[in-house]
């Protein structure tokens, strides 16, 4: 990747943001053509156990962006409806802030008192997304019909517009889904 993606927390009171669930990792890429900024976010809204760290659920949210596959969790927004906070590297997977102030302003986000900078860091290892974001020359064409197969074999259900897993994540992102069934058949219990 190219460009540097930044982390954002939302400007205080500004509308454009305000469904945004509170301590979600903001990404983006900022383009200094535009007056509007793009913005996609992850807010483990499900308890997923795997999205434990500020820096676990901007892996998701970077992961979105990098692939540009269509989600309810992007926006587009007015920049001064957001706060630039800090950096998200991709290949590591930690957020680097820009400074005290933005560790006080991330912990106001996260409703604590002070920032645990574990916040900073995965607090589990995402192998697939993390490689796939270091080699995006890397590109896997998996056709409607077999991710389908893919995801009912590993035990995941369709409810409504989302996938479900067998653990209670769930995703509208047929790609996220994909990903989870490919990891539960890996691991023999698909």
């Amino acid at each position: 990747m190219s460009r540097e993606v930044v982390v954002y927390v939302p400007a205080a009171g500004h509308r454009a943001t305000a469904g945004i669930a509170r301590g979600s990792a903001i990404v983006g890429l900022p383009d200094a053509r535009r007056e509007d900024l793009r913005i996609y976010y992850e807010g483990a809204v499900y308890g997923q156990s795997e999205m434990r760290t500020l820096a676990d659920r901007a892996v998701y949210a970077c992961g979105r962006m990098v692939d540009g596959y269509p989600t309810a969790a992007a926006m587009s927004v007015p920049r001064e409806a957001l706060v630039a906070v800090g950096t998200f590297d991709p290949t590591t997977s930690e957020i680097v802030l820009t400074g005290a102030q933005s560790a006080a302003v991330v912990a106001e986000w996260l409703e604590t008192p002070r920032l645990d900078p574990s916040e900073l860091h995965p607090g589990l290892e995402h192998p697939l997304t993390v490689k796939k974001l270091a080699e995006p020359e890397i590109n896997v064409v998996v056709n409607g019909g077999l991710a389908v197969a893919l995801i009912h074999r590993s035990g995941l259900r369709r409810e409504e517009s989302e996938w479900v897993s067998p653990d209670g994540r769930r995703t509208s992102a047929i790609a996220e889904a994909v990903l989870w069934a490919l990891l539960r058949i890996a691991a023999g219990a698909g």
